[in-house]
């Protein structure tokens, strides 16, 4: 059983050595850059990547693009500021080996990876998230949403936590995040933008439950937004950076929902 890795890119010369180097587990490494203006791409070639340039299609179509080049019966996903530790990286081998290529019904064909965030330099052990993205091949694809993609099996449905023939692996894929909050609003007010925009089209907050227009709307999410990672995830065991982390989470989701509002 074969395992193709998948990177999608846009300058990111500064962490994608990180990333290419812990993925020692794979058999292909596939990276679908679009236009980098730096060395990203020659230090992908350099590492032994295979690199596709494509124009930016959006985040679920750009993964797409690498889903079908890609040659393994496995795909794993990781974004350029992740890194695979030598367990995670141990684990997937075992369960790929595990699997039979004739898929019978009890098989596994979707692994959902536990993302553990370095902020501010600092790794936070509790407010970790999980995402599936180790999955068979011919089991699924990204949806086209502008952000917060998602994984479609083949049968339509979206895949959901704890649903059917998928499970969760226990070692950790690590994300290194921001090293400074001004790093995190630059780019969080470029995704709430796209989140607002997504919210106007479908009507939808990027949980999925429906929202509807009223001047509560940035109060009642970020509120909620803080006492759930705060107290319920128990971001504040993860000291300052779990407070802080907490806060700017909030506060995404008050500018979200105040241009969701101005749209």
């Amino acid at each position: 059983m074969k395992l193709s890795a998948i990177l999608i890119t846009k300058n990111e010369a500064g962490t994608i050595a990180r990333a290419l180097r812990s993925l020692t587990v794979a058999d292909e490494t596939i990276v679908v850059d679009s236009n980098s203006t730096d060395k990203t791409r020659a230090i992908a070639t350099q590492l032994g990547a295979r690199v596709i340039r494509q124009d930016w299609l959006g985040y679920g179509p750009q993964k797409n693009v690498g889903l079908a080049a890609a040659q393994g019966d496995w795909v794993l996903f990781i974004d350029a500021d992740e890194e695979l530790t030598p367990n995670l990286a141990q684990e997937i081998k075992q369960v790929i080996n595990s699997q039979s290529p004739n898929q019978p019904a009890s098989s596994v064909d979707f692994y959902w990876l536990r993302i553990v965030t370095v902020f501010l330099g600092k790794r936070m052990t509790h407010l970790y998230g999980h995402n599936p993205r180790l999955f068979r091949k011919s089991a699924g694809h990204w949806t086209a949403a502008a952000i917060h993609e998602q994984v479609v099996a083949t049968s339509g449905s979206l895949l959901k936590l704890g649903g059917r023939n998928s499970t969760i692996l226990t070692a950790p894929l690590t994300h290194f995040s921001h090293q400074s909050i001004a790093s995190y609003l630059k780019k969080m007010h470029h995704y709430t933008s796209l989140d607002a925009e997504e919210m106007s089209n479908t009507s939808r907050h990027r949980s999925g439950k429906p929202v509807t227009k009223s001047w509560l709307l940035p109060y009642q999410l970020s509120i909620k937004q803080f006492l759930k990672l705060y107290f319920y995830r128990r971001g504040c065991l993860d000291g300052y950076a779990g407070f802080i982390w907490s806060v700017l989470s909030a506060y995404y989701e008050w500018e979200m929902a105040r241009k969701y509002l101005a749209a």
